[in-house]
């Protein structure tokens, strides 16, 4: 079967969708030639907006009536798909027109890790190959940002990059307290630390700062992007378990 246009129905929240990236890799690789609409809610738009392969992204605006999907019905039902292959599963890929369906309703999980659960959707196209890594796709301005970020640094081989956590879940992050122990008892094993998130880790950033004696910047309220060019300047995260964003 040739396959020239697919239709990728992902998930929701930041962390999911980095999940969901080796399904994306995974057929990429298999169909070079397609194109690919992606079904994202506006948390995920700008982490598969520069997909190299990105044909249109839907966006499933829950505000609206029904939570957008009928609207979102209307608005893919002009097209004709080769392959939906939907890792959500909400039943959107049995209401549009395709060749053939990927859902997790008859997935075959690669293991118990999300990503293999999410692999386990396409496992019959994917077969027995290694399973990619998560990807995301700075541009590269958002690269060129992360470099003038850490220029202050005197060596930037060990950057050390946190997230100090969110003020709103508490217990999902360690205490400032802890942050602090860390860096000062390691303070000579990095070159200097990158402070990441949004305006809700700003207050325990800035106290953690106030009680380190290393080199440091602080990037509150960077895009996700800009972050993921930062983390790749870096040797190593520490964060809660909820991530950036």
């Amino acid at each position: 079967m040739n396959v020239n246009k697919i239709l990728f129905i992902g998930l929701s929240s930041v962390g999911d969708v980095v999940m969901t990236t080796p399904v994306l890799t995974s057929l990429q690789n298999k169909y070079p030639e397609a194109l690919f609409d992606i079904v994202v809610d506006k948390r995920g738009i700008e982490l598969y907006k520069n997909f190299p392969k990105l044909n249109k992204l839907y966006i499933k605006d829950k505000d609206k009536l029904l939570r957008g999907v009928p609207d979102l019905l209307l608005r893919l039902w002009k097209n004709r798909y080769d392959i939906i292959v939907d890792v959500r599963s909400d039943g959107l890929a049995y209401l549009q027109r395709a060749k053939k369906r990927y859902t997790k309703w008859f997935a075959r999980s690669y293991g118990p890790h999300a990503v293999e659960e999410l692999m386990g959707v396409i496992a019959t196209l994917h077969g027995d190959e290694p399973l990619p890594h998560t990807s995301v796709w700075p541009t590269d301005f958002d690269r060129e940002y992360a470099k003038k970020e850490i220029s202050i640094f005197k060596n930037t081989g060990l950057l050390l990059a946190i997230s100090a956590g969110d003020s709103r879940k508490p217990e999902k992050t360690w205490t400032t307290d802890k942050f602090v122990d860390l860096l000062n008892i390691h303070k000579g094993d990095f070159d200097g630390v990158i402070f990441l998130g949004n305006s809700y880790e700003e207050e325990g950033t800035r106290e953690v700062t106030s009680k380190i004696d290393m080199p440091f910047i602080t990037t509150i309220d960077n895009s996700l992007l800009e972050a993921a060019s930062l983390l790749e300047k870096s040797c190593l995260y520490i964060g809660p378990d909820s991530g950036l964003g």
